[in-house]
């Protein structure tokens, strides 16, 4: 099992995105009967996920990191298999990744939320750019 990644801040899988259709085309292809280190090799070779080497060396790590095909993020795996449709299976991805990805959760919670229940409907950097410099000051988050 993944170790929990709950309090870290990664710009690494954050840059690379939510990587949905990379991440559903490698749920698709995944093989239960195979460790997940020889999973994301194969895809990676196979070109699942992506054309470039470099891009899916990349996609793997971000893979590797967000998810636990074989315990806690089994089901989605499964609904990936099954031919769950996008539109069904995103948001439950997107869901799957808030539990180890701080920036997003974190984000999501305590900053754009409020900010929407408000009513805005526009981001600027510059708000943004104030939510994480204040992660510097909060205890816990590494």
């Amino acid at each position: 099992m993944t170790a929990t990644r709950a309090n870290v801040v990664s710009s690494f899988t954050i840059v690379k995105g939510s990587l949905i259709e990379e991440t559903y085309a490698a749920f698709r292809a995944w093989d239960f009967g195979a460790p997940k280190r020889d999973n994301l090799t194969r895809l990676r070779e196979s070109g699942v996920l992506g054309a470039r080497a470099s891009w899916s060396v990349d996609v793997a790590k971000v893979l590797n990191r967000r998810f636990d095909p074989d315990g806690r993020d089994r089901a989605l795996v499964e609904l990936a298999q099954a031919g769950c449709a996008m539109h069904v299976w995103k948001p439950i991805l997107l869901w799957h990744m808030t539990r180890d990805e701080f920036l997003v959760r974190d984000f999501l919670v305590t900053w754009l939320y409020p900010r929407f229940a408000e009513g805005a409907f526009r981001l600027r950097p510059d708000e943004v750019a104030v939510y994480l410099q204040a992660l510097a000051k909060r205890k816990g988050i590494e």
